[in-house]
């Protein structure tokens, strides 16, 4: 069971925020607009008449989120508070993309409205919402996480993919994202405005107003090695989630069947995280994950092959308990690694760099596919990179040292 830190009068609150935060990661950029590119990819490229590789390039500008999470979305949520940062997010994030939906063929300006989008929906992600939710739970933080963030990113990511392949052949790409637009401001904005709040002051008091600096973290090898290994694992399967799709589809395989695989992977991933959070909380070591990121590797090569519905749902199900494993390690060990004064800078660094990784990959891999008509030499490029960065998780600790640097309660969110 989750418990939360503080009396039983938090337990409500706790819970709302727990709500709050999965229907935040649920409609976050990944989940959304990224989540459901690899289906919008070939009717893009159909409808402006560019190549594959032209359009999966725009994914490249994810760096745009990445840049947003380092330099201003953690300090924002260090100094403001979870919950204005993501209020603010979801509003400004519609709006980008019903601009987006309106945007006409032309190269520069269609990579100007995703670079838009992406710095838009980078506050809707690990660094705010994790945050709060290391605020509210203490002992079972890795299952607190893996339960919101699970639940929101695996009903997000297959519920997502499903409405736009729905309404994809009525409403165009166009109506798709006016309608995931319409989503997040009917329904994510009024939720988290009755049910995400920030962390009561007397939860900070009573452990977590402690930790290292952002400086002190990049002087520390442990977070590096985390960004070797879990940072590089990470974004590699979450590229691989947007690329189901056009993969399959390359296979010979049907739109419904793709579609069924992108879902398919996103509630496995869901499970995963709760389930892999609570085994965090558990055996404290990273190398625990280890396992997870192998099947994650072999999945990928089966993706490569897949050709018929048992091998491609297997496939999907073998990478969405990698990333699930992926997306519960990061907070958990970073708030645990690091304490949650400046939690908001180093998870936005780390999740930044993850992003970096994510963003570039898509486009290499329709290069790869435009130059020699298969995925498959990317594939096994990207699963020799993922092996090395598994075999680095293994010397890392279950926690380092740190000197306490206590601070005023009222001191982490001022107005």
């Amino acid at each position: 069971m989750v418990r939360s830190i503080g009396n039983t009068g938090l337990v409500a609150p706790a819970t709302g925020v727990a709500i709050a935060a999965a229907v935040g990661f649920g409609l976050g950029l990944s989940q959304t607009m990224l989540g459901i590119f690899g289906i919008l990819l070939v009717p893009i490229a159909t409808d402006f008449g560019w190549p594959r590789a032209l359009v999966a390039g725009v994914m490249s500008l994810v760096v745009v989120k990445a840049l947003a999470l380092t330099l201003l979305v953690g300090t924002l949520v260090d100094r403001f508070g979870p919950r204005r940062v993501l209020l603010s997010a979801l509003t400004l994030y519609a709006i980008g993309l019903i601009v987006f939906a309106t945007l006409p063929g032309e190269v520069t300006i269609f990579y100007a409205g995703f670079g838009l989008i992406c710095a838009l929906g980078a506050p809707m992600a690990g660094p705010t919402l994790a945050k709060a939710l290391a605020g509210w739970f203490d002992r079972d933080r890795g299952a607190a996480i893996g339960l919101s963030a699970g639940l929101g990113t695996g009903i997000g990511s297959a519920v997502f993919p499903v409405v736009a392949g729905s309404a994809l052949p009525s409403l165009g790409w166009r109506g798709v994202v006016m309608l995931i637009a319409a989503i997040i401001l009917l329904l994510g904005v009024p939720v988290v405005f009755a049910l995400f709040r920030d962390p009561p002051p007397r939860e900070v008091e009573r452990g977590a107003a402690e930790g290292l600096t952002l400086t002190q973290v990049l002087h520390t090898p442990a977070f590096w090695g985390l960004m070797l290994s879990v940072g590089i694992c990470a974004g590699c399967m979450t590229a691989m989630f947007t690329q189901v799709v056009p993969i399959t589809l390359s296979n010979g395989m049907a739109m419904g069947e793709a579609v069924t695989a992108v879902s398919t992977f996103a509630l496995v991933c869901a499970g995963a995280q709760w389930a892999i959070g609570m085994l965090i909380d558990r055996f404290q070591r990273p190398a625990v994950l280890v396992p997870f990121y192998l099947v994650g590797i072999a999945g990928l090569w089966l993706l490569a092959s897949s050709t018929t519905v048992p091998s491609l749902l297997a496939a999907a199900v073998m990478m969405g308990v990698c990333l699930g494993a992926e997306y519960s390690a990061l907070p958990v060990l970073l708030s645990r690694w690091f304490g949650l004064v400046h939690f908001g800078k180093v998870s936005a660094l780390a999740y930044g760099i993850v992003a970096v990784v994510s963003g570039f990959i898509p486009a290499g891999l329709n290069a790869v596919f435009d130059a020699t008509g298969s995925y498959r030499p990317a594939i096994d490029a990207m699963q020799m990179v993922m092996l090395i960065a598994t075999l680095a998780i293994v010397p890392l600790p279950a926690r380092i040292a740190r000197a306490p640097r206590k601070v005023a309660a009222a001191a982490l969110y001022r107005a």
